[in-house]
This record gives structure tokens, sequence and C-alpha cells, in this order.
């Protein structure tokens, strides 16, 4: 059985297009890239405002940077790596800090300041999450909950990250 032909050919009338009249096929990818080019289009003709407006229309949740804390401090450089990669991107930073043993809620808020204040400095959105628990679990959890964590930053040793089964792709610094 043959099908029918498009309505394109059948009718060349129906090929032209009508002033005035914009068709827009939403759903997906289509609306998608529909969004991202209007606020190009707008970014590129100095109306940054009205293009971050759409932007963030089309997406309420902020893209975020997950920073694992561990029982120390953050060491300077890992605090300026964040902050820096996080301003370039657009991105939110969120520091998870893990709880286990003796390391009590002050502890780990005190350790938090440097970071909070360079991202503050530099105008990135900067939170921290105090969680108890194993980090592997807690970070698979955490990335769940807050959703667009596009992934997390760490000192863990390679050994360690192998054998995390994390749910978001782990770079780790060495410093």
């Amino acid at each position: 059985m043959r099908k029918p032909p498009p309505p394109s050919r059948e009718n060349p009338a129906a090929r032209r297009k009508t002033p005035g009249l914009s068709l827009s096929l939403g759903g997906g990818w289509r609306e998608a890239m529909e969004t991202y080019g209007e606020a190009v289009g707008l970014a590129e003709a100095g109306e940054g405002a009205a293009a971050r407006e759409i932007l963030g229309e089309f997406f309420a949740e902020h893209r975020k940077i997950l920073v694992l804390d561990g029982e120390s401090a953050l060491p300077e450089a890992m605090t300026a790596y964040s902050v820096n990669l996080a301003e370039r991107l657009g991105f939110d930073l969120v520091l998870l800090s893990v709880l286990s043993g003796p390391r009590t809620e002050a502890q780990a808020r005190a350790a938090a300041r440097p970071l909070m204040e360079e991202a503050a400095r530099s105008g990135v959105a900067c939170a921290q999450l105090l969680r108890r628990g194993r980090a592997d679990e807690v970070l698979n959890a955490v990335s769940l909950e807050l959703r667009r964590v596009e992934f997390v930053i760490t000192r863990r040793p390679e050994s360690e990250r192998r054998a995390a089964a994390l749910l978001v792709p782990e770079f780790s610094l060495k410093c």
C-alpha cells in the first residue's frame, strides 16, 4: 500500500510562506534549540538581561558544580579553581561537607568560609550542605536531590574514584 504524498507536494501554494505567520513545533530538542537561538540572538544584540530571562524561564534550575569537602579545610588552590570554573561556566557552587568521625558541623562551617567568601567576591552563588554518611552514598543522594549537578570536584585518590559508582562525572584535583 502506497502512502499519500505530503501536502507540500500536492499543493505548491502550501509551500509558500504566509507573511506574519510562524509555526513553532514544541517539545524536546527543537524547543531547546529555538530557545537557545533566541537567547543567543538577544545576547549578541546586547540584550543580556532579556537573554538571561528567556533562559531562566526555560531552565528554572541553575546548573551546579558540587565540591566535596574532605575531613580538613579545602586547599586554597581547590577553592580558587572551583570558584573560577563556576564563574566562567555560569554555574552555581554547592559545597558538600560529609561529616564522619569526630568532625562537627561548626568545624565544617568554619572550613567552608574561605570558599563562600571567594564565591561572594566573584559573584558566584554558593551554598553549603552538611550530611552524615559514606561519601559515595551521600554524593549520589545529593546529586539526585539537587538536580542539574553537572559534575563533582574532589581531592580523592584515583583508586577511591574508580571504586565509586557515581551518577555524575567526578574530577579530582591533586592539591
